[in-house]
Protein backbone atom coordinates (compact mmCIF):
# COMPACT_ATOMS: atom_id res chain seq x y z
CA UNK A 1 0.00 0.00 0.00
CA UNK A 2 2.83 2.60 0.79
CA UNK A 3 4.40 1.51 -2.59
CA UNK A 4 1.17 2.22 -4.79
CA UNK A 5 0.68 5.57 -2.63
CA UNK A 6 4.50 6.60 -3.32
CA UNK A 7 3.87 5.31 -6.91
CA UNK A 8 0.94 7.14 -7.62
CA UNK A 9 2.43 10.35 -6.08
CA UNK A 10 5.68 9.99 -7.98
CA UNK A 11 3.69 9.00 -11.44
CA UNK A 12 1.06 12.07 -10.83
CA UNK A 13 2.93 15.04 -12.55
CA UNK A 14 3.47 12.19 -15.51
CA UNK A 15 -0.39 10.99 -15.81
CA UNK A 16 -1.67 13.54 -18.78
CA UNK A 17 1.81 12.58 -20.96
CA UNK A 18 1.24 8.76 -20.17
CA UNK A 19 -2.26 9.18 -21.20
CA UNK A 20 -1.37 11.01 -24.17
CA UNK A 21 1.60 8.67 -25.37
CA UNK A 22 -0.09 5.06 -24.97
CA UNK A 23 -0.96 4.37 -28.34
CA UNK A 24 0.67 4.76 -32.02
CA UNK A 25 -0.13 7.80 -34.21
CA UNK A 26 -1.41 6.92 -37.61
CA UNK A 27 1.91 8.65 -38.95
CA UNK A 28 3.79 6.05 -36.62
CA UNK A 29 2.04 3.24 -38.28
CA UNK A 30 2.35 4.37 -41.84
CA UNK A 31 6.39 4.65 -40.76
CA UNK A 32 6.73 1.12 -39.76
CA UNK A 33 4.59 -0.17 -42.57
CA UNK A 34 6.56 1.53 -44.95
CA UNK A 35 9.34 0.29 -43.50
CA UNK A 36 8.12 -3.34 -43.39
CA UNK A 37 7.36 -3.15 -47.40
CA UNK A 38 11.05 -2.08 -47.73
CA UNK A 39 12.46 -4.57 -46.05
CA UNK A 40 10.09 -7.05 -47.32
CA UNK A 41 11.16 -5.95 -50.99
CA UNK A 42 14.76 -6.39 -50.16
CA UNK A 43 14.20 -9.79 -49.27
CA UNK A 44 11.70 -10.83 -51.78
CA UNK A 45 14.58 -9.46 -54.62
CA UNK A 46 17.14 -11.61 -53.04
CA UNK A 47 14.95 -14.53 -52.90
CA UNK A 48 13.90 -14.12 -56.83
CA UNK A 49 17.60 -13.20 -58.11
CA UNK A 50 18.41 -16.91 -55.85
CA UNK A 51 15.22 -18.84 -57.55
CA UNK A 52 16.56 -16.99 -61.58
CA UNK A 53 20.48 -18.36 -60.59
CA UNK A 54 19.01 -22.02 -59.50
CA UNK A 55 17.07 -22.47 -62.95
CA UNK A 56 20.11 -21.54 -64.67
CA UNK A 57 22.20 -24.51 -62.57
CA UNK A 58 18.92 -26.73 -62.95
CA UNK A 59 19.70 -26.13 -67.18
CA UNK A 60 23.19 -27.25 -66.79
CA UNK A 61 22.05 -30.01 -64.77
CA UNK A 62 19.70 -31.21 -67.39
CA UNK A 63 22.27 -30.94 -70.19
CA UNK A 64 24.27 -32.71 -68.79
CA UNK A 65 21.96 -35.72 -68.13
CA UNK A 66 20.95 -35.37 -72.24
CA UNK A 67 24.64 -35.25 -72.38
CA UNK A 68 24.84 -38.94 -71.26
CA UNK A 69 22.01 -39.97 -73.28
CA UNK A 70 23.88 -38.98 -76.53
CA UNK A 71 26.94 -40.80 -75.32
CA UNK A 72 24.61 -43.94 -75.22
CA UNK A 73 23.47 -43.17 -78.33
CA UNK A 74 26.83 -42.53 -79.84
CA UNK A 75 27.67 -46.17 -78.14
CA UNK A 76 24.77 -47.48 -79.85
CA UNK A 77 24.94 -45.91 -83.18
CA UNK A 78 28.82 -45.23 -83.58
CA UNK A 79 27.85 -41.39 -84.36
CA UNK A 80 25.51 -38.80 -82.27
CA UNK A 81 22.54 -37.66 -83.45
CA UNK A 82 22.96 -34.98 -86.56
CA UNK A 83 21.42 -31.50 -86.09
CA UNK A 84 18.70 -32.55 -88.07
CA UNK A 85 17.76 -35.06 -86.44
CA UNK A 86 18.16 -33.20 -82.96
CA UNK A 87 17.22 -34.63 -79.41
CA UNK A 88 14.58 -36.33 -80.87
CA UNK A 89 16.54 -39.00 -81.69
CA UNK A 90 16.44 -39.93 -77.90
CA UNK A 91 12.95 -40.28 -77.85
CA UNK A 92 12.42 -42.08 -81.12
CA UNK A 93 14.91 -43.66 -83.84
CA UNK A 94 15.54 -41.34 -86.71
CA UNK A 95 16.32 -43.44 -90.20
CA UNK A 96 19.75 -43.01 -90.29
CA UNK A 97 20.52 -44.95 -86.74
CA UNK A 98 20.68 -48.65 -87.50
CA UNK A 99 21.39 -50.09 -83.73
CA UNK A 100 18.95 -47.65 -81.98
CA UNK A 101 17.95 -49.08 -78.52
CA UNK A 102 16.41 -46.55 -77.02
CA UNK A 103 14.86 -44.45 -76.04
CA UNK A 104 17.16 -42.90 -74.22
CA UNK A 105 15.89 -39.99 -72.35
CA UNK A 106 11.68 -38.98 -71.71
CA UNK A 107 10.87 -36.83 -74.02
CA UNK A 108 9.67 -34.20 -70.82
CA UNK A 109 13.71 -34.21 -69.72
CA UNK A 110 14.14 -32.45 -73.60
CA UNK A 111 12.32 -28.94 -71.97
CA UNK A 112 14.48 -26.60 -69.91
CA UNK A 113 13.49 -25.25 -66.77
CA UNK A 114 11.50 -22.38 -68.53
CA UNK A 115 9.51 -25.41 -70.69
CA UNK A 116 11.35 -24.12 -73.95
CA UNK A 117 12.84 -27.03 -75.85
CA UNK A 118 16.64 -27.59 -75.34
CA UNK A 119 18.37 -26.70 -78.85
CA UNK A 120 20.75 -29.38 -80.28
CA UNK A 121 23.52 -28.86 -82.80
CA UNK A 122 25.98 -31.34 -84.03
CA UNK A 123 29.76 -30.09 -84.06
CA UNK A 124 31.69 -31.96 -86.75
CA UNK A 125 31.52 -35.91 -86.06
CA UNK A 126 32.40 -36.27 -82.76
CA UNK A 127 30.74 -33.30 -80.79
CA UNK A 128 27.61 -31.23 -80.01
CA UNK A 129 26.13 -28.64 -78.39
CA UNK A 130 23.53 -27.84 -76.23
CA UNK A 131 21.23 -24.96 -75.98
CA UNK A 132 18.51 -23.62 -73.98
CA UNK A 133 17.22 -19.90 -74.68
CA UNK A 134 17.09 -18.92 -70.47
CA UNK A 135 14.50 -16.99 -69.38
CA UNK A 136 13.48 -15.05 -72.21
CA UNK A 137 13.16 -18.13 -74.56
CA UNK A 138 15.17 -16.34 -77.06
CA UNK A 139 18.54 -17.50 -78.44
CA UNK A 140 21.43 -15.36 -79.07
CA UNK A 141 21.57 -12.94 -75.51
CA UNK A 142 23.25 -13.15 -71.98
CA UNK A 143 20.27 -15.50 -70.33
CA UNK A 144 21.70 -18.65 -73.01
CA UNK A 145 22.74 -21.52 -71.47
CA UNK A 146 25.44 -23.57 -73.66
CA UNK A 147 26.33 -26.99 -72.69
CA UNK A 148 29.23 -28.26 -72.57
CA UNK A 149 30.63 -24.65 -71.13
CA UNK A 150 32.65 -23.08 -73.88
CA UNK A 151 36.32 -21.93 -72.52
CA UNK A 152 36.04 -17.67 -72.83
CA UNK A 153 36.91 -16.98 -76.48
CA UNK A 154 36.73 -20.20 -77.77
CA UNK A 155 34.19 -22.13 -79.41
CA UNK A 156 35.92 -25.53 -79.24
CA UNK A 157 34.40 -29.27 -80.09
CA UNK A 158 31.58 -30.32 -77.44
CA UNK A 159 32.30 -33.50 -75.71
CA UNK A 160 33.80 -36.90 -78.06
Amino acid sequence: MIWKNTLNVVLKPFEKDFRRQAGMTIIEILIVIALIGSIMTIIMTNVLQKNDEAKVDLARIAAAQLENALRLYKLNNNKYPTTEEGLGALISAPATAKNWRGPYTEADKLKDPWDNDFGYEAVGSKGFKITSPGQDGTLGNEDDVIYPPEPAGTAAPAAQ
